[in-house]
């Protein structure tokens, strides 16, 4: 009896520090998006006095195991900027396809030539809203696992567990659920943050150099895209033919096609590949040392 009562004691303790954890990772994301809104000057840093105030407020095992949700925070602030990225990439290619249509309206002759180079313009264009759609999933279910799996999922894994305890007489069974219960919301927890912290560990580390250099041609050709609207609209507006610009739109067209493909490789196989595969990992590792909990 004094065992169950220990092992219910640290379940009710482990339920209540969850649930306090879930609430403090709500304030705080709400008072980050706040702070965000608010003009820098406005956001005095703050003084070393203020800052141990915070931590003693927020607890000392508080600020140990959520240090004022600043590894999720960060998460968020990396997938933000690649959706700023993603958004660089589809403007420039906005850019470029105006071009091109300014050219096809331009000319009968240019416009068929040129058509092949839109059509695949429009296909990247659906690559890149996927690319930026699949984005927002991540950044959706990185808050929810934030606060929801400290809010809900544990607790509810402590109150099924305690719920074991004093239902079932097999002891030994009941030992082991609880254990998996509990791997279970540590799993919950950590998993999805952990797939997208390699994730963007991979594309800072191993694939710097490939983002860095296909972004950067990709810029380029931005700027080049630019240049030649302006200079095709005035040429337009002058009354001078625009056939010369036709042959440079598709090459770059073509150039630019095939940066903006390889920069879609890359995505993908940074955030929806990898994220995936570790997440697989994980799940399999999980339900093997249940099942392996459970049939000892």
């Amino acid at each position: 009896m004094s065992k169950q009562i220990i092992i219910t004691v640290a379940l009710v303790l482990m339920a209540l520090l969850s649930f306090s954890f879930g609430l403090i990772s709500c304030g705080s994301t709400g008072k980050a998006q706040t702070q965000a809104q608010q003009p820098a000057a406005a956001r005095p840093a703050p003084s070393p006095a203020q800052s141990a105030a915070a931590v003693v407020q927020r607890g000392f095992i508080s600020n140990l195991l959520i240090p004022d949700i600043t590894a999720d925070r960060g998460l968020q602030k990396a997938l933000g900027e690649k959706s700023k990225n993603v958004m660089t990439v589809w403007s420039v290619l906005k850019v470029a396809n105006g071009t091109v249509n300014i050219l096809q309206s331009a000319q009968a002759a240019g416009g068929e030539t040129l058509s092949p180079i839109n059509n695949i313009m429009g296909k990247l264009s659906n690559m890149l809203s996927f690319s930026f759609g699949l984005l927002l999933f991540w950044k959706v279910l990185l808050m929810i696992s934030s606060y929801m799996v400290f809010l809900i999922v544990i607790p509810i894994c402590a109150i099924i567990a305690i719920v074991l305890i004093w239902t079932y007489k097999d002891r030994k069974r009941v030992n082991k659920m609880v254990l998996s219960y509990v791997l279970i919301g540590i799993i919950a927890a950590f998993a999805i943050p952990a797939a997208l912290h390699l994730s963007t560990l991979l594309e800072k580390k191993l694939l710097i150099y490939n983002v860095t250099t296909v972004t950067a041609s990709i810029e380029a050709k931005g700027r080049t895209a630019d240049t030649m609207e302006r200079n095709v609209s005035a040429a337009r507006r002058q009354g001078n033919s625009v056939a010369n610009f036709i042959v440079n739109a598709r090459n770059l067209g073509n150039d630019l096609s095939e940066d903006i493909t390889n920069y879609f490789i890359l995505f993908i196989f940074v955030y929806l590949i990898t994220p995936v595969i570790v997440l697989l990992v994980i799940i399999f590792l999980a339900r093997y040392f249940i099942k392996m909990i459970l049939s000892r």
